[in-house]
């Protein structure tokens, strides 16, 4: 009897501490897996064939085309010009870092086409006015720059300190479809997470 009695104890707690062992070591893999995606907050965008996306002034896409032009606009020595000069149109997504640390963004995917930072951007005046050739400023095609919500110098960099909110401003390129008006963009953001964060935004709207 007393022998079964310490067999019984001893697994008991041999019981005890591997299920704790095991339950703190799933809380701890969903939390570090969760992180990117709980950190980083959709705040607005703008998708409109209109003017003016997010109240920044003279970023304009062409105004009466009902889409978001990509291929089509990227041919015919087109490339790179701003939207009023028959080039591809942007599009405007602002977010916050919610997290305790920096993040990094690697790329901005939209609907599943990949959008790299443009480094030529770095620590530029954002200037729409112009096309890149005559002195403009801005991402170029399939690209995207970043820039603070107080000031439209462009990032030196693709990080993203904890706390600030950001403007990520993105040039439709030649691997982009054109993008109908009420039609859904699922976008993904690499913050060299396992998981990406994603959001679905609709074209030709604003929030």
């Amino acid at each position: 009897m007393l022998l079964m009695a310490i067999t019984v104890t001893g697994a008991s707690t041999l019981t005890y501490f591997v299920n704790d062992s095991f339950i703190s070591g799933q809380l701890s893999t969903a939390s570090s897996l969760d992180t990117g995606t709980k950190s980083v907050q959709l705040l607005a965008y703008d998708t409109r064939d209109s003017t003016t996306l997010l109240q920044v002034s003279n970023l304009n896409n062409k105004f009466g085309d009902q889409k978001l032009c990509g291929v089509s606009c990227s041919g015919g020595g087109l490339t790179d010009k701003i939207p009023l000069n028959g080039g591809t149109e942007f599009i405007m997504i602002k977010i916050k870092n919610n997290g305790i640390n920096s993040i990094f963004l690697e790329n901005i995917k939209l609907n599943n086409v990949v959008h790299a930072w443009d480094s030529q951007t770095s620590g530029i005046a954002l200037n729409t006015l112009q096309d890149l050739s005559s002195g403009g400023s801005y991402p170029h095609d399939g690209t995207f720059s970043i820039f603070s919500e107080s000031s439209i110098i462009q990032s030196t960099s693709n990080e993203i300190p904890n706390g600030n909110t950001v403007n990520l401003l993105i040039k439709l390129g030649s691997e982009d479809d054109d993008i109908l008006l009420n039609k859904g963009i699922k976008v993904l953001l690499n913050i060299g997470n396992l998981n990406p964060v994603e959001f679905f935004i609709d074209s030709g709207g604003a929030q």
